[in-house]
């Protein structure tokens, strides 16, 4: 009965060790193919980074902030992809096109 109890609490304890106390996940700004329909206009900037995880980079200045993360495409054909958020709330998204 004791190790029940003891592993119930030791699993308990490694599952709740696990999560992030902010809800955010470290994915070292790598997203996946259906991550960017899960942000949406008007967003905050704490709700993007728990929809999608911490970006890659940030830039900002006094009212506004870009959030930049790597869109995993196959083939190695990686495209950049910035949240663009003024006052905290999100004004546009979507991949970065190279100008060549």
């Amino acid at each position: 009965m004791k190790t029940r109890i003891w592993l119930a609490v030791l699993t308990l304890a490694l599952v709740s060790g696990c999560a992030s106390p902010d809800g955010i996940d470290n994915k070292q700004g790598r997203l996946k193919a259906g991550d960017p329909n899960k942000i949406s206009l008007g967003m905050t900037k704490l709700e993007v980074m728990r929809a999608l995880g911490k970006p890659e980079t940030i830039s900002a200045d006094s009212n506004s902030a870009t959030l930049f993360y790597r869109l995993e495409r196959p083939w190695w054909q990686d495209k950049p992809f910035k949240v663009q958020i003024v006052n905290d709330k999100v004004v546009s998204f979507g991949v970065i096109e190279s100008s060549q």
